[in-house]
């Protein structure tokens, strides 16, 4: 019977924990006709901690739809997805992340892999959700990383 009741609270701190994480982010919303599209906007040549291994929390966001598309876009244009391209040449690699205003059947899905002559390599990654350019695995995602630690944490202090 003491082992359930464990078990209960158990599960009762990870659905508080859980429930807790997404609700904050509910109230930021600002305009039901024009949702954020928040995305990392940065240039790992001119800024160090844009490259990977990339830490988020040092590096700021934009909302892209307060940002202008680029002038050789036609103006018109919304910003509905957030991108990440890996530029290798000659060896050197610069990572650039911001937003997309056209989209791709490959959108949301595995990030495409070119090679070009003289050593030139791209990978690119587009998301359609906000802060989806800061990383593209599963653990590295803050808000997952933050809740499997603490369900880890709690079980090891619970069973052992």
């Amino acid at each position: 019977m003491k082992s359930n009741v464990h078990v209960l609270w158990l599960f009762g701190i990870i659905g508080i924990i859980i429930i807790g994480s997404e609700a904050g982010t509910k109230w930021q919303k600002q305009d039901d006709k024009k949702p954020e599209l928040l995305c990392y906007v940065c240039n790992s040549l001119y800024d160090t901690r844009c490259a990977d291994p990339f830490d988020p929390y040092t590096l700021g966001y934009i909302d892209c739809n307060l940002k202008d598309p680029p002038g050789h876009l036609n103006s018109t244009l919304k910003p509905i997805l957030c991108r990440k391209t890996v530029q290798r040449v000659d060896g050197k690699i610069r990572v650039v992340r911001g937003c997309g205003y056209i989209p791709d059947k490959r959108d949301d899905k595995e990030c495409v892999r070119r090679l070009g002559t003289h050593n030139v390599q791209v990978t690119y990654c587009a998301c359609k959700k906000s802060f989806c350019n800061g990383a593209h695995s599963l653990l590295t995602n803050p808000s997952i990383s933050f809740k499997l630690g603490t369900a880890i944490l709690l079980i090891k202090f619970t069973y052992f």
